[in-house]
């Protein structure tokens, strides 16, 4: 296969897996973005019984076994203890979605030097290009340099 048909197998490759890890981690991220934003938004609300405790008797809270509560100190400490569960599972969420990212690198690079290996160039450019760069380096001479590039391009090959 020439250089070009390993090409489009990487870009295949990078055009749909691309897609699906960039979907997954729009999804974890706007996900881990809007729970760290509840969690906030929570932590703030949480502080209102503390200033306004005659709030509690208009607004009832559930506590435990459907009892409701009173205590602006027990609704505060609810709240709070709910905002931060909320932003530290929008945290982990967001660094899920970062380790995602760097995964998604890894398997591309490695995918890409596989296909390299498994395709590797046979058209008659690629064979030319690593002749001129071992006749360059001088591993073969100018004869051999032409010899081969006679065969490469004789009636003989295959390409």
């Amino acid at each position: 296969m020439s250089d070009v048909g390993s090409g489009l197998i990487k870009l295949a490759y990078r055009g749909v897996a691309g897609f699906v890890v960039l979907l997954l981690m729009f999804v974890v991220g706007v996900t881990g973005t809007a729970l760290s934003f509840a969690g906030g938004i929570i932590i703030a609300i949480s502080w209102i019984p503390l200033a306004y405790p005659e709030i509690l008797s208009e607004v009832h809270i559930l506590g435990i076994a459907g009892q409701g509560t009173t205590s602006p100190l027990i609704a505060t400490a609810g709240l709070l203890v709910i905002g931060i569960v909320l932003m530290a599972l929008g945290f982990l969420f967001l660094v899920f979605t970062y380790f995602i990212g760097k995964g998604a690198v890894q398997i591309d690079k490695q995918l890409s030097s596989a296909v390299d290996r498994t395709f590797s160039g046979t058209d008659r450019i690629s064979k030319l290009e690593r002749l001129a760069a071992l006749r360059e380096r001088g591993i073969i001479t100018e004869s051999e340099f032409e010899r081969e590039k006679e065969r490469i391009f004789g009636p003989n090959d295959e390409d």
